[in-house]
């Protein structure tokens, strides 16, 4: 009996969870919750740095002294988000 209940329970519950993300999808970031989001986003920038660099990396032979220029502001910009994201 107790198992049919607890497997109801987890069926149950599985079923719920579309509905309780649905209520949550506009979360902002003052609240408990919206740290995952932010969470989520910072992970997002990280991938963008990681792509910022290897850009970066591939020097003049890709891009001119200007367009390596917008890459490293852009790195910059990036980098000041992610510790905006990380402080206190």
């Amino acid at each position: 009996m107790k198992k049919l209940f607890v497997v109801l329970m987890a069926v149950g519950l599985f079923g719920a969870m579309p509905a309780l993300a649905a209520e949550h999808a506009g979360m902002k970031m003052d609240t408990p919750s919206g740290m995952r989001e932010c969470a989520a986003q910072a992970e997002t920038i990280q991938a963008k740095i990681k792509r910022l660099d290897a850009e970066i990396a591939k020097g003049s032979k890709k891009y001119n002294a200007k367009e390596l220029k917008d890459l490293e502001k852009k790195l910059k910009e990036a980098n000041k988000i992610l510790d905006q994201l990380n402080g206190p």
